[in-house]
């Protein structure tokens, strides 16, 4: 899972949260038809166009996704009245798909984490927390994709009393709606309240600085673009693209891809210089065959790499969109230029910092 899965490159903090909310009746059609045609659950069809939208915008070829998953598919449950959900994970795989196949791997994938999803949460924080230590990040738990739709066997087939073509021209025109919201640790996330009648799907961006109201605003579009597109028959994989209408996210030369995650090296000097101050420190983007290498000058609390990892991981809530470098190297001072490697004097200790 990637520390930060969608944020505009170069964002920085804002502090705001907003949510925009999709109100589309052609794309409530569309859906209903592409389930009676593939015979795969509604919110499942809209999840697939949503992680075909981001994975297009974000460039992963897979998501990996926080979901919820109630549990009460399971007949002894069938009468419990209490709370009953958990976090689990679903790894959507978006690249080479056509539409109709994406949207019935997302239902089984999700279906697949939903049976998976009752664990024991005081053993799963502490994997959590030896993972981020070794990948050098904070993983993010909160839920990407939030259905209140209840589904059923109607549900797959309620498409099938209308044609396609009366979609593009049905009911009212498409509206957006936006509001604000309370703080959240999720860049973004959606929330399907509605299919029957009109699809209402909210995004909802923790923090605006890192994904603004008009990028929510594109991408509850492009869904709604390739849900109506689907409605008139399966998309193949290579219009996906021209359909969604949004290129991948670039960034500067220094944006790179680093264990599963996209970062700005910028982000991580920032992190590196907050966690090891008065310190002088440089990332380099790669160095000696390894990505984002970190070096710095010794201080008398920072003179291992363990320490500096330790740092660095207790800096990261203030940097989302940063990852740890992968190695650190301190010397006993810093160059005058430290952006020249050549200039490091020879180190006093090298390590990736972990166990």
């Amino acid at each position: 899972m990637p520390r930060c899965l969608y944020a505009l490159p170069g964002a920085r903090t804002s502090g705001g949260s907003l949510a925009v909310e999709l109100s589309s009746v052609a794309a409530g059609m569309a859906v209903r038809q592409v389930a009676a045609r593939t015979r795969t659950s509604r919110p499942s069809i809209v999840l697939a166009a949503i992680c075909a939208v981001i994975a297009r915008r974000a460039g992963y070829p897979e998501l990996v996704l926080p979901q919820v998953s109630s549990n009460r598919f399971e007949p002894h449950l069938v009468n419990y009245v209490g709370p009953l959900a958990q976090g689990t994970i679903a790894t959507v795989q978006v690249a080479g798909r056509n539409f109709d196949e994406l949207a019935r791997h997302t239902w089984t994938t999700v279906m697949e984490a939903n049976r998976l999803g009752r664990y024991d949460t005081a053993k799963r924080d502490a994997m959590v927390e030896l993972i981020g230590h070794e990948r050098g990040l904070r993983p993010n738990h909160d839920p990407f994709f939030n259905s209140l739709v209840a589904e059923s066997w109607s549900g797959l087939t309620a498409g099938v009393g209308f044609q396609s073509e009366e979609i593009g021209v049905a009911g009212a025109p498409t509206e957006l709606r936006w509001r604000p919201m309370p703080d959240a640790r999720a860049a973004i996330r959606f929330t399907l309240s509605q299919i029957d009648g009109c699809l209402r799907l909210d995004a909802w961006s923790g923090d605006t600085g890192l994904v603004p109201r008009a990028e929510l605003e594109a991408v509850l579009l492009a869904t709604e673009r390739l849900l109506i597109a689907a409605a008139h028959g399966d998309v193949p994989g290579g219009r996906i693209p021209g359909l969604i209408g949004l290129e991948p996210l670039t960034g500067t030369p220094d944006r790179i891809l680093v264990d599963h995650c996209w970062v700005d090296v910028a982000a991580v000097q920032r992190l590196v210089d907050d966690a090891v101050a008065p310190a002088a420190a440089y990332v380099f983007a790669s160095a000696g065959g390894r990505p984002l290498v970190a070096q710095l000058a010794a201080t008398g609390t920072v003179r291992t790499p363990e320490q500096a990892h330790a740092r660095c991981m207790a800096a990261l809530t203030h940097h989302p969109t940063a990852i740890t470098p992968r190695h650190y190297v301190i010397c006993r001072t810093a160059p005058p230029d430290p952006s020249d490697p050549a200039a490091w004097p020879a180190p006093l200790a090298t390590g990736t910092g972990r166990a």
